[in-house]
């Protein structure tokens, strides 16, 4: 694949790192270094580079989405030569027939997330708010908290900026990452988790802001450090998740009083949090359009910084929503086929493996190209049949996960409302809600409802995965349930596989039962 006019180059080297290819304003390719190098959360930017370079012809701009303003990014990172090098001699290839139009530059933090968000959403104009932990370092050590910029095709400004200390005014983002490690969790990373355990806490009247505030001295803070009180602890996340979407819902309803713009676009990593996600949909009026970016983590801002860069250079009105995000590496037969020589296989229908998960088998799917962001769409997933009482507890097992964490279904369109409460959506093909579910029917697919009786979903359309659409359908057709169980392909603490190397290791160490390529009717056990 060559490219040879208005290509631009999006880059994040902190954490997340990712790049993104845009040809004439269109993505060509996503892809985060983690699913490459294999090291979770990376935060250098290298394998993925070095691959765009074989995509490139003529480069027309080099966007980096920066942390610190950019004279201090040049002055104290010490890989910025590294990427200074990489960028112009591997990307420009150091001959004639590449151009560089446009400068290397580095935008603020929050700037390409609100941009990626709102470029992605379709909206002629919006208001896109950033909800995340730190933003760009400011010169008076304060980071970016909450910002909130208004854009249409033609320019952008602040709305709204809040900065935050170490101590004070934290955003959404900081208080996650407050209560991760106090419930001995690594870090911002286990955000999920912490999540996940708010369900089984109770609303024991917490006062979220006077525990932070009060630290150590509060009476709650020896029975919840590292989830010493499982339930205290579950309490805590509770109050922290009940605290956070209701600040998330306060600062939305602020801007749009402030500039009466009711397309509203959401963007950073506390937008990962699909809880809150459906509380805005449910509490926000209805005459208000919110668009929830799926690619919200840092990652996101590599494909931020490219398409703010595009607009700027080609002043181009044209809109490119985001219809799916099957962004990663474009694999050859051979690279699919080869590594297969030493498995053993056998051709299947697709009506053969609906059947087997019917039977309570764990079916892992590897297909085209990779999801981008962090949730499996059906191109890396593990599958599972969601009407098995204990499925949540024989497919944690099997990824090695914390009892307490939910799992996703993926329901065909057609069916959603019968199913679940969609509070006025239409649709959620990237899986950014956790929707309840219809009383009538917690029952019917217990593995994948939550202890609140909520759970994530991804919506499918045919023409949005053909594949797995029609697999789905079949199981819909043995069992009457048109859901499947769908988590992402990796085991704890690992990226989702990206190559049928990756996909072979994860299914040889782990007790998944089988793997599945659609696009060659093959099983492998």
């Amino acid at each position: 694949m060559k490219i040879d006019s208005e290509t631009i180059v999006g880059i994040n080297r902190h954490h997340n790192s990712a790049v993104c290819l845009l040809k004439k304003g269109k993505v060509e390719f996503f892809l985060e270094e983690e699913r490459l190098n294999r090291i979770k959360y990376e935060g250098i930017s290298f394998k993925n580079i070095l691959y765009l370079k074989e995509l490139i012809d003529k480069l027309n701009g080099i966007a980096l989405a920066g942390m610190k303003p950019l004279v201090e990014e040049i002055e104290d990172n010490f890989n910025y030569n590294l990427y200074s090098f990489l960028l112009l001699r591997t990307l420009t290839k150091s001959d004639d027939k590449h151009t560089i139009v446009e400068k290397n530059f580095v935008k603020e933090h929050h700037l390409t997330h609100a941009a990626g968000a709102f470029y992605n959403s379709g909206f002629d104009s919006a208001l896109s708010i950033v909800f995340d932990g730190d933003g760009t370092y400011q010169d008076n050590g304060m980071t970016e908290g909450t910002s909130c910029y208004y854009f249409d095709y033609n320019q952008y400004k602040i709305i709204d900026k809040q900065f935050q200390t170490l101590t004070d005014n934290f955003s959404l983002g900081k208080y996650y990452e407050k209560i991760c490690l106090h419930l001995g969790f690594k870090n911002w990373q286990s955000a999920g988790k912490v999540m996940g355990l708010s369900s089984y806490g109770k609303d024991s009247n917490i006062d979220f802001e006077d525990f932070i505030k009060k630290d150590e001295k509060h009476p709650l803070y020896k029975k919840t450090r590292n989830l010493k009180d499982f339930q205290e602890s579950a309490n805590l996340a509770f109050a922290l998740q009940k605290f956070t979407q209701k600040k998330a819902l306060d600062i939305v309803l602020k801007m749009v009083e402030k500039t009466n713009i009711k397309n509203i676009c959401l963007s950073g990593g506390y937008v990962l949090n699909c809880v809150a996600n459906y509380y805005l949909k449910k509490h926000l009026p209805k005459d208000i359009n919110l668009y929830v970016e799926p690619i919200s983590s840092d990652a996101g801002t590599a494909m931020g910084a490219a398409k703010l860069l595009y607009y700027q250079i080609t002043k181009s009105n044209n809109k490119y929503p985001q219809k799916n995000i099957y962004y990663g590496i474009k694999y050859k037969n051979n690279e699919i086929l080869k590594p297969l020589q030493r498995e053993k296989t056998k051709t299947v229908s697709v009506k053969d493996v609906a059947k087997l998960l019917s039977q309570d088998k764990i079916v892992a799917v590897f297909q085209g190209r990779s999801e981008a962001g962090p949730r499996a769409l059906g191109n890396r997933s593990i599958l599972f049949n969601p009407t098995k009482n204990n499925g949540k507890d024989i497919v944690n097992k099997v990824k090695h996960r914390e009892f307490y964490r939910p799992f996703a279904g993926t329901i065909l369109h057609g069916h959603t409302k019968n199913y679940f409460d969609m509070a006025g959506l239409d649709e959620s093909p990237f899986m950014m809600y956790a929707v309840n579910v219809k009383k009538n029917k917690i029952k019917e697919i217990p593995a994948i409802t939550h202890v609140d009786n909520t759970c994530r979903i991804q919506t499918l359309k045919k023409d949005f995965n053909i594949n797995f659409y029609n697999l789905i359908n079949e199981f819909y057709k043995i069992t009457g349930v048109p859901i499947l169980l769908n988590t992402s392909f990796n085991l704890a603490g690992e990226p989702m596989v990206e190559s049928i190397e990756d996909a072979l290791n994860t299914l040889h160490k782990s007790k998944i039962d089988y793997l599945y390529l659609p696009e060659y009717n093959l099983l492998i056990e």
